[in-house]
C-alpha cells in the first residue's frame, strides 16, 4: 500500500510531487520511503551539497538497514527543482522532503538566522565554526522554531561555506590596499566593506567572469574553490587569503509534513546524522579550502595571506557590524541580541577571540 503526502494538494501539483511521494511498503516488516531531496548548488565542488550525497544519505540508509527500513532518494541537486533563492519555499510547500537551504539567498526571511555572516573574521578553523554555530542554536531554540512555525520544516544539519578571501586582478597586501577599489561580493558579504572605503558591488558567481574581465569591478569577495571552480582565476591573478571566516549559514531541513509521517526511530536516526552532518561537512569545506589555495598556486596566482595587524584594522573599522545587525534583527520581532551574545560567548568558550572587539548592547 503506497500513501501520498500530498493527497491535500490540487490534483495539478499532486503530479509535480510524484517523486516526492512518501510511501510505505507493507504494513508490517521492513519499510521504504521515498523522497526527494535537492539544494539549488551542484553536488561538485560544493562541499556543503557533496557531504548530503556522500555521507548524509547513505549514512541514514544505513543506520535504517539495521531498523528494516529503506530511503528511496531521489536527488534534484544545481537547482533542477528549486534554484538557490527557492529552495525554503519549496521544502516549505513539500515539492521538495528535504532541502539544503542556503541562508544568504533568504536574507530577508531567514535574517536572525544568518548572523555568523555578520561577523567579519569568524574562525577560518570550520569545525570551530560549526560548533559554535550550533551551540547557539542549542541555547536559543528560536532558531530552530523559526523553521517549523514559519516554513513548515524541521531543522536537522547546519552547512557552511568556505573561509572567505578576495581574488583580484591587483595584489593586495594590505588592508589600505583595497581602499578605492570596487569589489564585487553577494549578498550579506558586502556588509564587510561597510565605512572602509571599498566599493562593494552587488553581484553573483555567474556574473564574475565577465564582470572582473571588463572591469565592472576589480576584485571578488569569495572563497578558494569557487574561484578556481569557475575560472575568476584567469582573470584575476591574485588571491588575499583574508581569514574573513568560514559562515556556517546553511540549513539542511525536512519538510514537516514528511517527517510527521515517519516513525520515531526514523526520525532519531535522521537527527542523529543530521548533527553529525555538522562536523562531517567542515572537515569537507576546510580540505577543499587547502586543495583550492594550491590549484591556484599552481595555476600560476599570487597566493597572499593577511597579516593579523591587518585583519585587525579591517575588523576595527567594521566593529559596529555585528552590534548594528544585532538591532535590525531585535526590530523585526526576532531575538537578535541574544542570539549575537550567545554566538560571541560560544566562541570564546572554544577558545576564538575576534581581531577586534565586537560589543552587543
Amino acid at each position: 500500500m503506497k500513501r501520498s503526502i500530498h493527497s491535500h494538494l490540487p490534483h495539478a501539483t499532486c503530479a509535480l510531487l510524484t517523486a516526492a511521494t512518501l510511501a510505505f511498503a507493507g504494513s508490517a516488516g521492513a519499510e521504504t520511503y521515498k523522497l526527494r531531496i535537492g539544494a539549488g548548488h551542484p553536488v561538485t565542488g560544493i562541499a556543503h551539497v557533496t557531504a548530503v550525497q556522500d555521507f548524509f544519505m547513505p549514512e541514514v540508509n544505513k543506520r535504517l538497514e539495521k531498523l528494516g527500513h529503506k530511503i528511496e532518494w531521489t536527488a534534484s541537486w544545481g537547482g533542477s527543482v528549486a534554484k538557490l533563492p527557492e529552495v525554503l519555499e519549496a521544502t516549505k510547500s513539500g515539492l521538495l522532503d528535504v532541502g539544503v537551504v542556503n541562508f544568504p539567498f533568504h536574507s530577508a526571511t531567514l535574517f536572525t538566522n544568518n548572523f555568523p555572516f555578520y561577523f567579519p573574521f569568524q574562525p577560518s578553523d570550520h569545525v570551530l565554526a560549526v560548533k559554535a554555530v550550533r551551540a547557539t542554536y542549542d541555547e536559543v531554540k528560536w532558531l530552530y522554531e523559526v523553521f517549523e512555525k514559519k516554513y513548515n520544516q524541521k531543522h536537522l544539519g547546519i552547512g557552511q561555506n568556505g573561509d572567505y578571501g578576495i581574488g583580484a586582478r591587483f595584489e593586495v597586501k594590505t588592508f589600505e590596499d583595497l581602499k578605492g577599489k570596487k569589489v564585487g561580493a553577494a549578498g550579506p558579504n558586502l556588509n564587510w566593506f561597510r565605512n572602509t572605503g571599498v566599493v562593494g558591488v552587488q553581484t553573483n558567481l555567474n556574473e564574475g567572469y565577465n564582470a572582473m574581465q571588463t572591469g565592472v569591478y576589480q576584485g571578488f569577495v569569495i572563497f578558494p574553490g569557487p574561484y578556481f571552480g569557475f575560472k575568476l582565476h584567469e582573470v584575476g591573478k591574485f588571491y588575499l587569503n583574508a581569514g574573513l571566516g568560514a559562515p556556517a549559514a546553511i540549513g539542511l531541513t525536512v519538510n514537516l509534513d514528511t517527517w510527521k509521517k515517519l516513525p520515531k526511530p526514523v526520525q532519531d536516526v535522521f537527527v542523529a546524522v543530521g548533527r553529525e552532518y555538522d562536523v562531517i561537512n567542515a572537515q569537507m569545506q576546510q580540505k577543499a579550502d587547502i586543495e583550492a589555495l594550491d590549484k591556484l598556486k599552481a595555476a600560476g596566482v599570487t597566493v597572499t595571506d593577511l597579516p593579523p595587524s591587518e585583519r585587525a584594522k579591517w575588523a576595527k573599522a567594521i566593529a559596529t557590524l555585528p552590534n548594528d545587525m544585532a538591532k535590525d534583527a531585535n526590530k523585526r520581532g526576532e531575538p537578535g541580541t541574544q542570539v549575537f551574545r550567545a554566538y560571541i560567548a560560544n566562541l570564546k568558550k572554544l577558545g576564538y577571540t575576534f581581531p577586534a572587539e565586537y560589543k552587543i548592547d
